[in-house]
């Protein structure tokens, strides 16, 4: 076959290192990226899956990992858990093999199949009537002040500061319905002189959590192309966390899994992301002010095991209380202008 991937991040450079070798010819698309790290969204956290995934592309996971950690500081609460931060230029580069990447737009009628790897642009496939998307800022900075692994919840998002290596961090935010700088500004992470001499780049992106559930259909014909989604364009990130990287390289093994089989592939996606339409459902929840009951504790305590995360049922319904509380600091809606 004729294949065309569009999108070269992290699950489309994953995808592209799978089929490499396979016998199909393979052209690779993407945007020019106008971040100072190359690479966008910006990424830098992920959970124990990584390992085995990483592994099963022929590489090294651990010359990616920076900093592994047994817990986080959820709202001043530490949470055992099984994290990480890891290298994610690195691994796109050596995903991707030193491949040409062609930044013109496919021609559909020249391939065989397309497949969407443009994360939350889902350029290829048609728009999601109910796509529940949040947006973030994210900083990696230098700083001699020691910073936790730590988590602090807002509005429907949270904000995050993880240890990359040595003096450097990753510090961000992403809210529905807070101004994500205000809520960094409200934490005290970053002072505003580091914004001047110490941020090593900076950006602000987009994660949608829509959840594949909703975010239908995965395959679609195009003329004589058939178009197959992926990753996060297909809603494969996790509501309640935003973690899209272990994911979005699930739902690549899914599709070569079910390579010929378009229904089979939306089955097996949907089997296997049960757990996040059971999380998009909380978010609804939340967005709409209903109250949440212990089912919804239960959600976030047992989904928590996918990161060997121990939260009890009291620090879950502790959490969901902070997640629906605007905090009068930073209650202004995020939009663009925000940002």
């Amino acid at each position: 076959m004729k294949i065309a991937i569009v999108g070269a991040g992290l699950t489309g450079s994953y995808l592209y290192r799978l089929l490499n070798g396979s016998g199909h010819t393979i052209d690779l698309f993407d945007k020019p990226i106008p971040t100072r790290c190359g690479i966008h969204p910006c990424a830098w956290g992920t959970s124990r899956d990584f390992d085995g995934l990483v592994a099963a592309s022929g590489l090294d996971p651990s010359s990616y990992v920076l900093v592994q950690s047994d817990h986080v500081v959820i709202d001043d609460v530490r949470i055992k858990g099984d994290l990480m931060t890891f290298d994610k230029r690195k691994l796109i580069e050596d995903l991707r093999g030193g491949v040409t990447i062609s930044h013109a737009a496919p021609e559909a009628q020249r391939y065989d199949r397309m497949i969407d790897c443009t994360g939350v642009s889902r350029a290829l496939l048609p728009p999601i009537a109910e796509d529940l998307v949040f947006r973030c800022l994210q900083y990696r900075i230098r700083t001699t002040t020691p910073l936790k692994n730590q988590i602090r919840l807002t509005s429907i998002g949270y904000a995050w500061s993880f240890p990359l290596s040595g003096n450097e961090y990753h510090v961000g935010c992403g809210s529905l319905l807070a101004d994500p700088r205000a809520v960094i500004d409200s934490t005290g992470w970053i002072e505003r002189s580091l914004r001047q001499n110490d941020v090593v780049c900076s950006c602000k992106s987009s994660i949608r959590l829509t959840s594949p559930h909703d975010s239908l259909p995965f395959v679609i014909r195009n003329g004589g192309t058939e178009v197959w989604g992926t990753g996060e364009a297909i809603g494969c990130v996790a509501p309640l966390a935003g973690d899209g990287i272990v994911p979005g390289m699930k739902s690549v093994q899914l599709l070569l899994d079910w390579w010929g089989n378009p229904i089979g592939y939306k089955r097996a996606l949907l089997r296997e992301f049960q757990w996040m339409k059971d999380e998009r459902g909380v978010i609804d929840k939340l967005r709409h002010n209903e109250m949440l009951g212990l089912k919804d504790a239960w959600v976030l305590k047992k989904n928590s095991r996918r990161m060997s995360m121990e939260v009890g049922l009291k620090e879950a319904a502790m959490l969901m209380r902070n997640l629906r509380q605007p905090n009068p600091a930073h209650e202004q809606r995020a939009d663009e202008s925000a940002l």
